[in-house]
């Protein structure tokens, strides 16, 4: 193709356009124009089109006082921290939360994602928690493979636990992670059921039972489940780091005979027990990942 026959192919597209534009024009304004006027009107604005006067014609950009582009404004709303001093629950930004308190002075802050601040005095049990709640419809191979990633400035006065901290239905069962505490290792047992070494450290695994006393179906008797770090995790001050793999450890409870329920909740969290403390969760991020697989990456000592 020569330059002169692409140049004709121009023009021609140009008085194409012109002619389509105007004739759209005249008709939705409902004109009534004689057919040899229209062809005169198309063929100016053809011409027009041509060198690039008319908007929406020719190869050259409208002036910018003829064409404004508006672009939206993107306004970033700044999170704001909810405040809770009595017993409540909620859901925020995909993360359950909630404060669980028998009496006494607690302070629940609620930030960002999974992060969250606490702060107890005068109580007898207090529960600080952010998390996941589910519908107890799986068990926890159901899912994908659940772990968290935390970050926590923890700084109890007395009896207290950092831990991941949960529920199932269909057996009724309470369960706990602990990852560190305050002046009591818990759960007071003299003999685990076995150990499980894993993200690190070893972890002794008990099973306990409550007698008539609360849970997430009124006052029941029911099962708690426990792994207890042997060790607490390494600390920067106050400030401790890590990562908890709940499925690996649920898989590690079942080696020792420990059987769960239907997934009604798990959570990080801060619990005090006659005692006093604070604590600001900076990182709490729970995972999912991929299709469940049994832990082969655990070594689980089953004690006779």
């Amino acid at each position: 193709m020569t330059k002169n026959s692409l140049k004709s192919d121009e023009i021609y597209g140009k008085i194409m356009i012109g002619y389509i534009v105007w004739s759209q024009r005249i008709e939705s304004e409902g004109m009534i124009l004689s057919k040899s006027m229209i062809k005169r009107l198309c063929s100016g604005a053809a011409v027009l089109c041509m060198i690039g006067c008319l908007p929406g014609c020719g190869t050259g950009s409208a002036p910018s006082s003829q064409v404004k582009e508006e672009v939206p404004e993107v306004t970033t709303v700044p999170f704001e921290p909810m405040e809770f001093k009595a017993n409540t629950m909620g859901e925020v930004q995909g993360y359950n939360y909630e404060l669980w308190k028998d009496k006494g002075d607690t302070l629940f802050t609620v930030k960002e994602a999974g992060n969250f601040s606490c702060e107890w005095n005068n109580i007898n049990n207090a529960l600080f928690r952010k998390g996941k709640k589910f519908d107890c419809t799986k068990t926890y191979d159901e899912f994908g493979n659940l772990s968290v990633d935390y970050g926590v400035d923890y700084q109890p006065d007395g009896n207290s636990y950092m831990c991941v901290y949960g529920w199932t239905r269909e057996p009724l069962i309470e369960f706990y992670v602990v990852e560190s505490w305050g002046s009591w290792r818990p759960p007071g047992e003299p003999t685990p059921l076995g150990t499980v070494k894993v993200d690190g450290g070893v972890y002794d695994i008990y099973k306990t039972t409550r007698v008539e006393q609360p849970s997430i179906d009124g006052t029941k008797t029911f099962d708690q489940y426990w792994s207890v770090r042997q060790e607490k995790p390494k600390a920067d001050g106050s400030r401790i780091e890590g990562t908890i793999s709940i499925s690996k450890h649920f898989d590690a409870w079942k080696k020792c005979g420990l059987e769960l329920g239907k997934m009604y909740e798990v959570a990080l969290t801060i619990e005090g027990y006659q005692s006093a403390g604070k604590a600001d969760v900076y990182k709490n991020e729970l995972k999912e990942e991929g299709e469940y697989k049994e832990a082969d990456d655990i070594e689980v000592k089953v004690n006779e």
